[in-house]
């Protein structure tokens, strides 16, 4: 009896240690699965030497529930592409915890809408645009300010041309200015011509609450690269 018991109880924790930290695993595996990784813009941004940060594939897949990345950017009828790129020295530094003021955070997001995400017919609606600069802003008003959780102030759009379906776009958002708790952002949406589609600013204030995804997600990848170097330092010594 006590050794059923002390199965089941083995069991229970087992299911609950998977359901609870696979999503996190699953981001560092390579998964054949996964949505296109090709797209127009691809060769500009390797040329540039920007790279898909891991903290963003955490986030994906996250029991924490962020509706961007578990609701949309996971629904196979939502979003054929979906990919985010920073310069790859920024990436580093912020796993290090290195990241300084002067540094000049921006980021771009490349995205191809399915019909699914359609306002008018074959254009896509104003309100995910919205969503997905947004979301931009808030990624880099978190790491500009020091990795501190912001909230959206103000955000003011204006769109110029429409952005259509089963089309790949790129945002390129940035950093303008930060006074205080107050951090200013612009974006701008391109179509593969480098045509502006859509321009946007924002103005996010540093709060004391929220950003506990990211945390998760960054202390993940911390633990994971202390790892990573532990191994390395022994595969050393055994060499030596």
């Amino acid at each position: 009896m006590k050794k059923n018991i002390l199965l089941f109880g083995l069991a229970f924790a087992g299911g609950f240690t998977y359901q609870r930290y696979y999503p996190y695993i699953k981001a560092f595996i390579n998964d054949k699965s996964q949505k296109n990784d090709d797209h127009s813009f691809k060769s500009m941004l390797e040329e540039g030497n920007y790279t898909q940060p891991k903290v963003i594939d955490i986030m994906h897949s996250s029991p924490d529930k962020h509706f961007l990345h578990n609701f949309i950017a996971q629904h196979n009828e939502a979003l054929n592409v979906f990919k985010i790129y920073y310069p790859d020295k920024l990436e580093q530094k912020i796993y290090s915890d290195n990241l300084e003021s002067e540094d000049k955070i921006h980021l771009h997001f490349v995205f191809n809408a399915a019909d699914h995400l359609q306002g008018h017919s074959s254009i896509v609606h104003g309100g995910l645009l919205a969503t997905l600069i947004d979301n931009a802003f808030g990624q880099l008003s978190y790491l500009a300010s020091g990795q501190i959780p912001t909230a959206t102030a103000n955000l003011n759009i204006n769109y110029r041309k429409p952005v259509k379906t089963n089309q790949d776009y790129m945002i390129t958002a940035e950093i303008e200015k930060i006074e205080g708790r107050k951090v200013f952002l612009k974006a701008t949406i391109y179509d593969q011509n480098k045509t502006i589609c859509t321009e946007a600013t924002g103005m996010f204030l540093t709060v004391n609450w929220g950003g506990q995804m990211w945390k998760n997600a960054l202390d993940k990848i911390k633990e994971k690269t202390k790892i990573d170097e532990k191994l390395i330092k022994i595969d050393h010594q055994k060499k030596e």
